[in-house]
């Protein structure tokens, strides 16, 4: 079977091919092919453009969060720099040593002239984080070594009990008894007026109060840490056995009692694993 294919031309004339079957199908199949393309083709174009918008779009934006995140990561970089340096100032001040001092690596990812470098490489990132939860754990350490040292003060003695004349030092003394005899003088005597309060010097514990035949009326205190502290001469006692007692807390009267007294004053000793040592040093100027 042959198919008659017409074709007028501007001037009217006219063209007549004969095509066969197969022929005529594929010059249909060519023509509807090429109508669809004509069709849809801006349509695909406009679908083209739409999807490269979107993806630029998503690129610039992607590009602004890593600007961010550059920014974001560098400040929190120099932070976590800072605080180390307050770490290490606080630490030196204080003379403080925490665990793995000195074994610890340089994490934090550090910024050259134009920034960090590789601020999005995922090694910084964790290193970072590292750093953070390091400082962290110092800190936490850190707050505790300090917590100790501040109780330890507050327990050492470094008040004067009375205020007064010292009219014996600590060490070795002529007898005020017998000049030709020396003898260790375990404490300083401080001359005050009868009945002048007598002050704890630190934080601590009433262990015992007595009355001993050379000391007269005596306190002891224990602050803890290996120190106590010991009043002699007292003419009252205004604590009692047990108590706690805070630094500056009145705790008896200056008195003129035992043997070894030869006038009112406080006779004040401080022990250090239960040897006398010179309050002095435990005394400020």
């Amino acid at each position: 079977m042959k198919y008659s294919v017409w074709i007028f031309s501007k001037d009217f004339r006219v063209f007549r091919f004969y095509l066969k079957r197969p022929l005529f199908i594929l010059a249909i199949g060519v023509l509807v092919s090429s109508f669809v393309c004509l069709v849809f083709f801006p349509f695909l174009l406009w679908q083209y453009w739409k999807k490269h918008k979107e993806l630029q779009t998503a690129q610039n934006k992607l590009t602004y969060q890593t600007q961010i995140y550059g920014e974001k990561l560098e400040e929190l970089t120099k932070e976590v720099l800072a605080l180390k340096e307050a770490e290490r100032r606080l630490k030196e001040a204080l003379n403080i040593k925490t665990l793995g001092e000195g074994k610890r690596k340089e994490r934090v990812a550090r910024g050259g002239e134009g920034g960090l470098e590789n601020v999005l490489e995922e090694e910084a990132l964790e290193n970072l984080i590292a750093e953070v939860k390091l400082r962290h754990k110092a800190f936490e350490e850190l707050e505790k070594k300090l917590a100790q040292k501040l109780d330890r003060l507050k327990h050492t003695p470094s008040l004067w009990p009375v205020r007064g004349e010292v009219t014996s030092g600590y060490g070795w003394r002529k007898s005020p008894f017998c000049e030709e005899k020396l003898e260790f003088h375990t404490g300083i005597d401080i001359s005050a007026p009868p009945g002048t309060p007598i002050r704890a010097p630190a934080d601590g514990k009433v262990e015992k109060i007595w009355y001993d035949g050379a000391l007269g009326l005596t306190i002891r205190i224990r602050h803890g840490y290996g120190m106590e502290t010991i009043y002699g001469h007292l003419s009252k006692a205004l604590v009692r056995e047990g108590e706690a007692v805070k630094r500056g807390q009145i705790i008896g009267m200056v008195g003129n009692t035992g043997s070894r007294s030869t006038g009112p004053h406080l006779h004040y000793e401080v022990r250090l694993g239960g040897r006398a040592v010179n309050p002095r040093h435990y005394l400020p100027d």
